[in-house]
C-alpha cells in the first residue's frame, strides 16, 4: 500500500497561517478506533500530528513569535499613556493686601486633581529599531523551522514504528510457512516410521524441529503485540488498543541524489535554523552600531489642572486643554567604552554563527552522503535477497520431494529448511531497512510532509 505524505508546506515565512491551519485541522480530525480496525499510515500520522507534545510545543512557540512580529514590540511606535494626580496639603497662610485686607489662618486646606494624556515616541535611535524589527521577524521564521522540523521528525519516527509492525507480522507470515514445511517434515518421517522406511529417530527429530519452530512462532505474536504497544505510546492511544495494519511496504520511486542535496540546501530545518541564527547575529550588529548615534524622542502632553483651597486669595482655579510639548535629544558621549565593547562582541558572534552555519551545513550533507549511500546498499541487498529466497524455495522443495521418497536424510532436509527460514527473514529484514533508508533521506530533505 502507498502511503501519500500529508500536503504541508511550511517553508515559505508567509505561509505561517497556512501551516497552523493544517496542523488545527488535523487535530480536529477525529480516527476511532476499534478492535482490528485498519489504521494506515495516513491515520496514524494524522493521530500522532494531532497529539504529538512536540508539535503542541512548537506551534505554540510560534504562535508566540508570530505575535511579537509588529512595530510596537520592536519599538516604532508612539506609547499614550493616561496618568491622573490628586495631592492635598495643609498650610499656614498669612497674606497682606495693598487694601489693607489681611488673611492669616492656619491649617488651610487644598487640593489639586491633575488628569493628562502624555505621548512619547522615538523618532530616531540610530536605526535600532529597525534592527529589533527584522530580529523580530527572523524569530518568527525561526518558529516557523521548528515546527516544520517537529512535524518531520515526528512522522519519520511515526513511519519507523509502523513499517515495524508491518515487518513483524510479516515475520510472523514467515514462521507459519516454515511452521507449514515442518509440519510436511513430521508427517513424511512418521509415515516412513510407520511403514518401515524410516528410523523413529528420523520421527522424533522431525517432532522436535516442528515443536521449536512452533515456539519461535508464538514468541514472534509476542514480538507483534510490542510493537503495537510502541506505537500506540507513540501517537499517545491507549497503550491496548489493538488495530490491523497494511500488508506491505512500499518502496516508492527511487530517490536520486542530486534532487536530494538540491532539497537539503533548500529546506533542512538544521540548515534553516542555523542559517536564521545567522541572520539575528548581524541584527544584533546593526543595533549595537545604533548605539553610536543619538536617539531623538518626541514628549507631548494634554490635559487639566484644578486646584481649591478653603482660604486664600484664589479658593478655585481650573486650566482646561493644557497642551506641551517638546523633544528630547539624548547622546551618549562616553560610557566607558560599553559601546565599543557590544559592538565588538556583537561582530565575533556573527562570525561565530557563520562558522555554525559552515559545520552545520557540512554534517548535514555528509548524513545525506552517508544514508543515501546505505539506501542504495540497502535495495540491493534487498534484490539479491529476494533472488536468494527464490533459489532457497526451490532447493526447499527438491529436498523435500526427496526425502519424501528417500533419497536425502533429515539432515540435508533440515539444512534446506533453516536456509529458506533465512532467506525468508532476510527479506523481510531487508524491506525494512530499505524503508527506513528512504525515510532517514526523506526527512533530511524535508520531504515527509509534502
Amino acid at each position: 500500500m502507498k502511503a501519500k505524505r500529508l500536503n504541508i508546506d511550511i517553508f515559505s515565512p508567509r505561509k505561517l497561517a497556512s501551516v497552523l491551519l493544517i496542523v488545527v485541522s488535523l487535530f480536529c480530525v477525529e480516527v476511532p478506533l476499534r478492535a482490528q480496525q485498519l489504521l494506515t499510515l495516513d491515520s496514524a500520522i494524522a493521530i500522532s500530528l494531532k497529539n504529538n507534545y512536540n508539535i503542541l510545543l512548537a506551534q505554540n512557540t510560534g504562535r508566540e513569535a508570530a505575535n511579537s512580529y509588529s512595530p510596537g514590540m520592536a519599538g516604532m511606535m508612539p506609547v499614550v499613556s493616561a496618568n491622573a494626580t490628586y495631592s492635598v496639603s495643609a498650610n499656614a497662610i498669612n497674606e497682606q493686601f495693598v487694601n489693607g485686607f489681611e488673611i492669616n489662618q492656619k491649617g488651610v486646606v487644598s487640593n489639586t486633581v491633575m488628569p493628562y494624556l502624555g505621548l512619547n515616541w522615538t523618532l530616531f535611535d540610530g536605526t535600532r529599531m529597525f534592527a529589533a524589527y527584522d530580529q523580530l521577524r527572523l524569530m518568527r521564521d525561526e518558529g516557523m523551522e521548528n515546527l516544520k522540523g517537529a512535524i518531520q521528525d515526528n512522522i519519520a519516527s511515526v513511519i519507523e514504528a509502523y513499517y515495524n509492525i508491518v515487518m513483524q507480522k510479516q515475520m510472523v507470515a514467515v514462521n507459519d510457512s516454515n511452521l507449514k514445511v515442518y509440519e510436511q517434515e513430521k508427517a513424511i518421517a512418521q509415515q516412513q516410521y510407520e511403514v518401515g522406511m524410516g528410523s523413529r529417530l528420523n520421527f522424533l527429530q522431525a517432532e522436535v524441529s516442528y515443536n521449536a519452530q512452533y515456539t519461535i512462532c508464538l514468541k514472534q505474536q509476542v514480538v507483534v503485540a510490542n510493537s503495537i504497544i510502541s506505537l500506540n505510546q507513540l501517537l499517545e492511544l491507549p497503550l491496548e488498543t489493538e488495530y490491523a495494519v497494511s500488508n506491505g511496504m512500499d518502496m516508492g520511486r527511487e530517490l536520486k541524489y542530486d534532487s536530494l542535496k538540491n532539497m537539503v540546501q533548500q529546506q533542512n530545518p538544521s540548515l534553516a535554523l542555523a542559517k536564521t541564527s545567522v541572520d539575528v547575529a548581524h541584527t544584533n550588529v546593526r543595533e549595537a552600531n545604533a548605539l553610536v548615534f543619538p536617539s531623538l524622542m518626541l514628549n507631548a502632553d494634554y490635559g487639566l489642572t484644578r486646584t481649591q483651597s478653603n482660604a486664600g486669595f484664589v479658593l478655585f482655579n481650573q486650566s482646561a486643554g493644557l497642551l506641551g510639548g517638546g523633544l528630547t535629544l539624548s547622546w551618549n558621549i562616553f560610557g566607558g567604552s560599553v559601546v565599543n565593547i557590544k559592538r565588538e562582541n556583537a561582530k565575533l558572534e556573527e562570525m561565530n554563527s557563520a562558522l555554525q552555519y559552515k559545520l552545520e551545513e557540512v554534517t548535514v550533507n555528509a548524513a545525506l552522503m552517508e544514508d543515501y549511500k546505505l539506501y542504495k546498499t540497502n535495495l540491493d541487498i534487498l534484490k539479491l535477497d529476494e533472488d536468494n529466497f527464490k533459489v532457497a524455495k526451490e532447493n526447499l522443495d527438491v529436498a523435500l520431494a526427496q526425502f519424501r521418497v528417500g533419497t536425502t536424510n533429515i539432515v540435508q532436509l533440515q539444512q534446506a529448511e533453516a536456509s529458506y527460514a533465512q532467506a525468508g527473514s532476510q527479506v523481510v529484514t531487508d524491506r525494512y531497512n530499505a524503508k527506513v533508508s528512504e525515510t532517514q533521506l526523506l526527512q533530511l530533505a524535508a520531504l515527509l510532509a509534502k
